[in-house]
């Protein structure tokens, strides 16, 4: 990965942490572990505590800026987050943006309806939402904690 592409997703981590912070009031922190040992781009601040702060506790998030994407970019780069998640055995969350574009954020439906979804592969079964959408999502206690059952299972198909 050249200097560029780590600055600009440094810089898009720290975006989304800013405007996640504005949304729900909770600070999010870059996992800097991430590119040595592995694992998702931002974590909960240890000190934040709350529904919301748990809600985003359930969640790997994943962030990725681009320039442009097409549905191969967003295929690989979703299954990352799936990876990832699964390692630290939370829910992936897929935050992304175009350049002069909105974020955009893709979570399993599983994540919304454990019950509904208890085995689930694949980008076919994931909703896609804006900040303000996904905001509302946490906010309303629609994240729920990932089973810890091995019968889940978060792979692409």
């Amino acid at each position: 990965m050249s200097t560029m592409q780590r600055t600009k997703g440094a810089t898009g981590e720290r975006e989304l942490s800013h405007v996640i912070h504005e949304e729900l009031g909770v600070r999010l922190t870059r996992n800097l572990e991430q590119s040595r040992a592995g694992g998702h781009d931002l974590t909960v601040h240890v000190d934040e505590v709350g529904a919301v702060a748990d809600a985003l506790r359930a969640l790997a998030i994943e962030v990725k800026r681009h320039r442009t994407t097409t549905n191969g970019t967003l295929a690989t780069c979703w299954r990352q987050a799936v990876e990832q998640a699964d390692r630290a055995h939370l829910w992936p969350c897929l935050a992304y943006r175009e350049d002069r574009q909105p974020w955009r954020l893709v979570l399993p439906l599983a994540a919304l309806w454990p019950a509904s979804f208890p085995v689930w592969h694949g980008a076919d079964f994931t909703v896609e939402t804006s900040i303000k959408g996904f905001a509302a999502l946490v906010r309303e206690g629609a994240i729920q904690t990932r089973p810890s059952t091995s019968a889940l299972c978060c792979r692409d198909a």
